[in-house]
């Protein structure tokens, strides 16, 4: 079976539904509750139910409320230097501006998102609340709490990404609690969202103990990686934290020795559908094309209309920038799967030379990585079946190399840089570069990417890591944080303030102090590091008595 279906039937949607506020969804039906759980089907839908809210870019929340557009990458990409927000300048102006630190506590976008990952959570309790009671078989039940833990702290990791410490909860919140859980701290809420990662890998099957009806699922490893990747973040950004680039390195290397994972042989397949699921994936969200972009009722993702050309049946948010552009070698196959536009390779993608507005664009790139062909388009410019790409094996990677350089292990650094070159440079151009043709062309380059030795101060070494990072995962979400974490955010503001233009040349953010206002709203890190923090919404700050974080009141 080519898709895992991540729908929940009207029983379910009642089931795991929200009252009117975000923080308190009301169990309804205990009994129902209770006894939904005892057979293998139900069992397992109210797990899909859980992963269906990922996939909830906009569309009606748990309580019936709209919820604004928003992707991981409003922040992870339009927050840093890999793409600009894109489309008409007046479309989703409060996503311009989280980009200049000028949030208000009523964001829409903020909201969503905040909405969202708090009904994940209060459907994950539910299923770790009467699974265990429950009667199921074993081996079945084990691995279902071990998804549910994972998904739990897949919503936790994005919340306190963005808002620092939230509050904790360990079961469906009860009336008799509304109002009265306090934030808890960032170290915290690091610490509990790290045990939930290990509790799921503790449970979860290798990604090769699935069939194929269940692919998607969350594995040992898709635990591990999240872990991985939280413990460089605590390890940037959290002051109190005590973890070690050596723990971390005990992770990526079980990931890597577990044998489940590749890197797919052609990067310029990655993106398209024949690269779905592949080798390479570690955490990949399933989608079906559906006649609605919106929840409850969607089965695939809007996140390809969202981003894609003005000119054909998109809306233009993404826009990679020139600075992204410049950042790729000359002979780097890799950008022609990045990026596309009118100034490069003549406007072609998918075999068509595609017409643009540029006066509806904010740079003259778009993003190639979510680019359909004419034939993989909705039918009714609706949801489409684009798998997510949420964690893939390169990510673990260059995780395990910015360790080795920590830890000082400078040519085991370069020999895992170098795996990722050798693929970059044997790959082919992006499907479809050359007009009437869906092929995968070969670019003709030879001697290219060579080997990278790493200079031997630290700093610079990571310097050459991060850029390699950067072209290998651009616009997938990690750049901004990758920014923070390293202490180098502000100084990359600074240069997007300084040189970053509009399309008639002129600088965009100069109207606009982007590091004093970022600073306004950072809390202390390790070592001096800076970390920005998001506006929690003042609904909530009102209802729960939340303390609003820094530079927001």
């Amino acid at each position: 079976m080519k898709k895992l279906l991540y729908l929940i039937i009207p029983m379910m949607a009642s089931l795991l539904s929200g009252c009117s506020d975000y923080l308190e969804v009301a169990p309804v039906a205990r009994e129902t509750e209770e006894n939904f759980f005892e057979t293998p089907d139900n069992a397992i839908l109210a797990i899909n139910g859980i992963y269906d809210v990922i996939g909830q870019n906009e569309g009606a929340g748990p309580d019936g409320q709209w919820l604004s557009h928003n992707y991981e990458f409003f922040f992870g990409d339009l927050l840093a230097d890999d793409s600009e927000k894109g489309s008409k300048e007046a479309d989703l102006i409060s996503i311009q501006e989280m980009i200049e630190w000028r949030a208000n506590t009523s964001s829409g976008v903020l909201e969503a998102v905040w909405i969202k990952c708090f009904d994940g959570i209060y459907r994950a309790n539910v299923a770790l609340k009467w699974l265990p009671q429950s009667t199921l078989n074993a081996e079945l039940k084990s691995r279902l709490q071990g998804e549910a833990y994972f998904l739990k702290g897949y919503f936790y990791f994005y919340l306190t990404r963005l808002f620092g410490g939230v509050p904790l909860f360990d079961a469906p919140v009860t009336p008799e609690e509304f109002g009265k859980i306090p934030r808890a701290s960032l170290h915290d809420t690091y610490e509990y969202t790290a045990n939930l990662f290990k509790m799921a890998a503790e449970r979860l099957p290798l990604k090769s103990e699935y069939g194929s009806v269940d692919l998607g699922r969350a594995t040992k490893g898709a635990a591990q990686g999240y872990l991985a990747r939280l413990y460089m973040y605590q390890i940037g950004m959290d002051v109190e934290s005590t973890i070690t680039y050596k723990t971390v390195q005990a992770l990526t290397a079980e990931i890597i020795g577990s044998g489940q994972y590749s890197l797919l042989s052609n990067y310029a397949q990655l993106f398209e559908t024949i690269g779905e699921n592949s080798s390479e994936s570690i955490f990949e969200l399933q989608m079906l094309e559906g006649s609605t972009e919106t929840a409850p009722n969607s089965t695939g993702t809007n996140l390809n209309q969202f981003t894609a050309n003005r000119g054909d049946w998109g809306w233009g948010f993404q826009n990679p920038t020139q600075d992204l552009f410049d950042a790729f070698e000359k002979e780097d196959p890799r950008l022609s799967s990045t990026l596309y536009g009118p100034s490069y390779n003549g406007g072609i993608v998918q075999g068509v030379a595609s017409k643009y507005k540029l006066s509806e664009q904010m740079t003259p790139f778009l993003n190639r990585k979510t680019a359909l062909s004419a034939d993989e388009i909705p039918s009714l410019l609706k949801s489409s079946q684009y798998n997510m790409r949420l964690m893939r094996y390169a990510e673990i990677l260059f995780i395990d190399a910015e360790c080795s350089i920590e830890l000082g292990n400078y040519l085991d650094a370069e020999n895992t840089i170098e795996k990722i070159r050798r693929r970059a440079r044997n790959s082919s151009l992006a499907r479809g570069s050359v007009e009437g043709s869906l092929n995968y062309q070969s670019p003709g380059w030879a001697n290219n990417l060579p080997y990278i030795s790493l200079p031997a101060d630290k700093d610079e070494a990571i310097d050459v890591l991060l850029k390699q990072k950067r072209v290998e995962m651009a616009n997938e979400g990690l750049r901004y944080y990758d920014l923070v974490r390293r202490g180098k955010y502000l100084d990359m503001l600074d240069k997007k303030q300084a040189t970053f233009l509009n399309n008639d040349g002129k600088l965009r953010y100069e109207n606009v102090s982007l590091r004093a206002n970022c600073l306004s709203k950072c809390i202390d890190g390790p070592n001096g590091v800076k970390v920005p923090l998001m506006p929690i919404p003042e609904s909530e700050v009102n209802q729960w008595g939340l303390s609003q974080n820094k530079g927001y009141n």
